[in-house]
């Protein structure tokens, strides 16, 4: 029985802080025991390991909700380096994953990938021979031969839609995604690349089996769409209107908010063509839509697109939009695990829940950018990083 005290400065459990209780979460094997003052009472035994973190706070492991394993915006031309060969692209996930780890992401949402690589990767990394975070994964994304969609294939006409669902299914995908538009305003404006039928069939067959359904959509007739075809999930969402926002509050359909892909600086640098310029056009506009949606009661959540160990950011981004510290880090913990429909094991610390957790330097509510000074890092109750400085040790998973 492997037996651990984590130790912190303040403790926040998930949208509360246990300001009256030690900072300590008592840890067996890969359970929360017990934590505050319990913790400290359950650890008396020499054959506890302390780990002692005094300027941390320590919280719930983070929850990327939108990733894309092989995408790299580090890279030049990142987007079109979704054509490299699949051992390339396998090598990039596996170095991503790790990054993303590091930076306090234990579980992520993969929102595609090329020929099931991710299935491929959660399946790895849940038998421990791959660091990363635990996967929830939808296998190939499925876009229309003339849609967007540089991670995910081609698909055609209602039977052809359906056999990619069945087998995306098959091959062990835990939800559908599927390209509904583009990312930019065009000069056709926010065309719907897959027609009624072939939405319809898609969301049959993965409601059926029992899988949600995410679609890349960022407005206009796609949006609409999506919320009459029962489409579970909207991924970015960068110019709903404002009926839209509000048809979305009236419904029981989440938003990811992704809002990297127009606000980072990095990013932009490193698009193709004139993708940078046409971005900068529109951040405006995509920034009123942000700041509405996060003083909505819209149910939304955070993903970084890819933008690996940059979860931080986009809290940061969000922030800047008007949303309340407690609100934006809940769609990377606790509300992250309800989309999920994983609250019952990760997203908040409580006793027999997953031992998923990190701390960080600083205090979040605070000062959101304490999540960018991540120090210690415990997945499934094994310390995968252990530092006491931005220049400190790293330890891989496993190591304690």
């Amino acid at each position: 029985m492997d037996r651990k005290l984590i130790k912190g400065g303040n403790l926040y459990a998930g949208q509360r802080y246990l300001s009256d209780q030690p900072a300590a979460v008592f840890v067996v094997d890969e359970r929360i025991e017990a934590l505050g003052q319990e913790a400290l009472n359950a650890a008396e035994s020499d054959d506890v390991q302390v780990f002692d973190c005094p300027d941390q706070t320590l919280m719930p492991g983070l929850i990327d909700c939108h990733t894309h394993l092989s995408l790299d915006p580090d890279l030049p031309d990142y987007l079109l380096r979704m054509q490299d060969p699949i051992p390339e692209l396998t090598l990039r996930a596996v170095q991503t994953m790790k990054r993303d780890l590091l930076s306090g992401v234990t579980t992520a949402r993969c929102l595609g990938d090329k020929d099931f690589l991710d299935i491929h990767c959660k399946k790895a990394q849940a038998e421990g021979l791959l660091p990363g975070p635990g996967l929830l994964v939808a296998g190939r994304g499925i876009r229309a031969p003339h849609g967007h969609g540089f991670v995910g294939s081609a698909f055609s006409g209602p039977e052809n839609v359906r056999q990619a669902v069945r087998e995306n299914i098959s091959a062990g995908a835990d939800l559908i995604k599927v390209y509904l538009t583009g990312t930019v305003r065009g000069p056709r404006g926010m065309p719907c690349t897959f027609s009624e039928d072939e939405v319809r069939v898609l969301v049959d067959e993965a409601h059926r089996a029992g899988l949600p359904v995410a679609t890349h959509c960022i407005g206009g007739p796609g949006f609409d769409l999506a919320l009459e075809c029962g489409i579970d999930v909207i991924e970015h969402g960068y110019f709903l209107s404002q009926s839209q926002i509000e048809a979305l509050d009236a419904s029981s359909t989440w938003l990811v908010l992704t809002p990297s892909i127009f606000f980072s600086d990095q990013r932009l640098e490193t698009l193709h063509g004139n993708l940078k310029q046409i971005h900068l056009q529109q951040r405006e506009q995509v920034a009123r839509v942000m700041q509405q949606v996060v003083k909505s009661s819209v149910r939304w959540v955070v993903g970084t697109d890819g933008m690996h160990a940059g979860l931080a950011a986009e809290i940061e981004h969000l922030v800047g939009f008007g949303a309340e510290a407690d609100r934006a880090i809940a769609g990377i913990t606790t509300k992250a695990a309800d989309l999920m429909a994983l609250s019952t094991e990760i997203g908040s610390l409580a006793k027999g829940k997953r031992a998923d957790l990190i701390g960080v330097q600083g205090d979040p509510i605070q000062d959101v950018s304490a999540l960018a000074r991540v120090r210690t890092v415990i997945q499934g109750g094994k310390v995968i990083r252990r530092t006491e400085s931005d220049k400190g040790a790293l330890a891989d998973s496993g190591n304690s």
